[in-house]
């Protein structure tokens, strides 16, 4: 059963009023996302075709998380990259979800290479 979650959010707030939030030089929406918090639960991801094929992952638990997914090439050793705006907190069942949510990624790259 697939995880990951490729429709597209809703957004919440318009364009303008998201980009109003600002904290001290920060770029405009302050890693605020303008999704739902049923979105915001959900592993909600996005394939980005062209020269850098990758499958990036977004959820919030505790903090909000990017997941970035790739298939190595020669000059390239890394496959996964997280970041995120703060500490990351997880039941036993995300930390689960979240090893099945970078495989099904790694298996949508290999099928589209």
């Amino acid at each position: 059963m697939p995880i990951l979650d490729f429709n597209k959010p809703k957004k919440v707030m318009s364009t303008d009023t998201w980009k109003s939030i600002s904290a001290d030089g920060a770029p405009p929406g302050v890693y605020v996302p303008n999704m739902s918090t049923d979105d915001m639960e959900k592993w909600k991801a996005k394939h980005i075709k062209g020269n850098d094929p990758r499958i990036e992952i977004r959820k919030t638990m505790g903090s909000q998380v990017l997941i970035v997914v790739r298939i190595s090439t020669g000059d390239d050793v890394s496959d996964v990259k997280m970041s995120c705006n703060g500490p990351i907190y997880m039941t036993f069942e995300q930390s689960q979800e979240l090893g099945m949510a970078i495989q099904e990624a790694k298996e949508i790259l290999l099928q589209n290479k």
